[in-house]
């Protein structure tokens, strides 16, 4: 290998470890870093005890319910798609250092599907994708979703009664800096069954009957409100169609029922909801009958990238407390996640350019130039006798001794010409992208292992 072949194949080397540590670990802390919690500084100084909460929808990890897909395909999309969850929200704590994480729901995909002991290993899975890492100092809320038990009359009540033993309930009413969040079911809300949506009835009638506090109230829903046909989302969406469907199916739902939704706002006056299901980002205004007030709700993207939105989203919400200067006010923000697909697309782009690279080098290199000979002819009765001798004649000395012998027939000039040699190229192709294979893969797989081992 030349030192010029030698020195480009250690450029690339260097490039590709560079291109490596940005797309797998730079490009995470970069997208998690820029987007910090939303803070106003004068209310920061009225009320320093504010809290911060993060807001992760429809993390929804792949199974084989997602695509159809089984075996050795299924573990790869598995792989990839965890790894992504597992960066972001290893950065997003890290980083971000919230005091509570509320998931709206559909933890997996295929969760109300799932026999027992497939629903466990599945459900182990989540955990150790969104291991919490300060379990003293950080909460964490799990709310269903209608991949995990259903919604409305074709709730799932082994799967309902499954996630109430080993996750949690699915009614809950907290209290975060003078503000009360409302986790509330609304899958089973709109069963027909009292034994399974007597839990979330009760909650709505006594929040209705229970005004007296003057805490804001913040709705969380799995499934976003009902509202007129094409409201507008906002432009933070990243759907072409900029507004919330409202289509039916199996097990799904894209809207709450209308008349749900006016008895929500009008018992609950909720200051804002937040809903997930959709997988991309909304924003709409809702009036409450009774008040005639106006409030948000922010419908929240989907956490992974495998979810039919390109890029993943989370929130950032921070909640101020009562002091005796200021009342109790909070604080929405949207961040969004890598392009996984777009780093992909760089990968490839890279790769074919490394290939291209290398092969010009090793073009160059198996190319080799044969200069001019002079011969003269001895012994040749024909140009095709066996006996024919060619002696190589010094034509660089006009005074050679064999161009000035009467004895020698006349000379023979072969022209100068470039071989190609298909056999080195190929040898000195592939030695140099073993070269830098054999440094890019163990990159990329420290990269990954260290969101495993650390």
């Amino acid at each position: 290998m030349t030192s010029g072949r030698r020195i480009a194949t250690r450029i690339l080397r260097i490039y590709w470890v560079v291109l490596l540590l940005i797309g797998e670990i730079g490009l995470y802390r970069w997208h998690i870093s820029r987007c910090k919690w939303p803070i106003h500084e004068k209310l920061a100084k009225a009320s320093p005890d504010f809290v911060h909460v993060a807001i992760v929808a429809d993390p929804q990890i792949v199974d084989h319910y997602s695509y159809g897909q089984s075996g050795l395909l299924l573990r790869t999309v598995e792989f990839f798609t965890d790894i992504y969850i597992r960066k972001s929200y290893r950065f997003l704590q890290t980083i971000r250092n919230p005091s509570a994480v509320i998931f709206l729901g559909d933890l997996m995909d295929g969760g109300r599907e799932w026999t027992d002991e497939v629903w466990h290993k599945e459900y182990d899975r989540y955990k150790n994708l969104f291991v919490n890492r300060s379990p003293q100092r950080m909460r964490t809320y799990d709310m269903a979703g209608n991949h995990d038990i259903g919604i409305g009359n074709t709730v799932v009540p082994h799967a309902l009664e499954r996630f109430h033993k080993y996750i949690g309930p699915t009614n809950q009413v907290l209290n975060i800096a003078d503000h009360e969040i409302i986790l509330l079911d609304t899958l089973t809300l709109e069963n027909d069954n009292p034994q399974v949506s007597n839990s979330s009835r009760q909650l709505v009638q006594q929040l209705s009957e229970d005004r007296s506090g003057d805490k804001p109230r913040l709705l969380f829903t799995h499934v976003p409100m009902s509202r007129p046909d094409g409201t507008y989302c906002g432009f933070e969406r990243q759907s072409k169609r900029n507004f919330l469907p409202n289509r039916r199916g199996y097990q799904f739902r894209d809207q709450l029922f209308a008349n749900t939704t006016l008895r929500l706002l009008d018992a609950i006056q909720p200051n804002a909801v937040f809903s997930g299901d959709d997988h991309d980002s909304c924003t709409v205004e809702h009036q409450i009958p009774s008040s005639q007030n106006m409030t948000t709700e922010y419908t929240i993207g989907a956490f992974g990238w495998a979810s039919g939105v390109p890029i993943a989203s989370y929130a950032l919400l921070t909640l101020y407390p009562r002091t005796s200067k200021v009342n109790a006010q909070f604080q929405v923000r949207r961040c969004f996640l890598p392009h996984q697909l777009g780093i992909y697309e760089v990968y490839i782009a890279n790769f074919a350019m490394s290939l291209l690279v290398v092969a010009v080098l090793c073009y160059q290199g198996s190319h080799s130039y044969h200069p001019a000979a002079l011969y003269s002819q001895i012994n040749c009765g024909s140009s095709d006798a066996p006996e024919c001798e060619r002696h190589l004649v010094d034509f660089s000395s006009p005074s050679s001794e064999s161009l000035s012998s009467p004895s020698l027939p006349l000379p023979v000039i072969t022209p100068g010409k470039w071989s190609f040699s298909k056999r080195g190229f190929f040898a000195q192709f592939l030695s140099i992208m073993k070269d830098i294979i054999c440094v890019v893969v163990p990159t990329y797989m420290l990269c990954l292992s260290y969101f495993y081992v650390c």
